[in-house]
């Protein structure tokens, strides 16, 4: 079996280059901010001068992992309501000659994307500010975005209540 292994380009969530340029395509990402207090960064993508419209999310984030005729990043979402703020963060994938995206895979627990690499058709990226294997996580490609069952959402709030109670003592 023959792996065709891509890495991610270089930086980490909080500071990567906002302009790249792969054979005649040139992303470049403006209006750069935090996705929450001291969160990743997150802005407008734009592919050869047209932006990628996203109206219900607040951002593209990087680093970015080019394969073939698709660009594989973190897209972030913040909810806002009365009581509190929900961040939301995917894993999207866009297609460069259709300047189009789709969400891949399941929402991602936490809400830092770091993508590592891409060995065939499975992306790799971790949790967590630091590379720690810990934290890997993997998806497949051309898995459809679905919510979350049961037993994530139990989970996940699992572990929302341990990070809580560690950091108050």
């Amino acid at each position: 079996m023959n792996k065709n292994i891509i890495y991610a380009e270089m930086g980490n969530p909080w500071q990567f280059p906002s302009f790249y340029e792969v054979a005649s395509c040139k992303i470049l990402f403006m209006d750069l901010h935090n996705f929450g207090k001291e969160g990743p960064l997150c802005g407008k993508l734009f592919i050869n001068g047209v932006q990628i419209m996203t109206p219900h999310h607040d951002g593209f984030g990087g680093p970015i992992i080019i394969s073939d005729n698709y660009i594989y990043l973190p897209l972030y979402h913040m909810i806002i309501n009365n009581r509190s703020n929900y961040s939301r963060t995917y894993v999207a994938e866009i297609d460069i000659s259709k300047k189009s995206y789709r969400i891949i895979g399941k929402r991602v627990e936490y809400a830092v994307v770091f993508l590592d690499s891409m060995v065939n058709d499975t992306l790799y990226y971790y949790n967590y500010s630091r590379k720690d294997d810990k934290w890997l996580r993997r998806i497949n490609v051309y898995s459809v975005n679905r919510p979350w069952g049961w037993s994530e959402r139990f989970f996940h709030f699992y572990h929302e209540l341990l990070f809580f109670f560690r950091d108050l003592f």
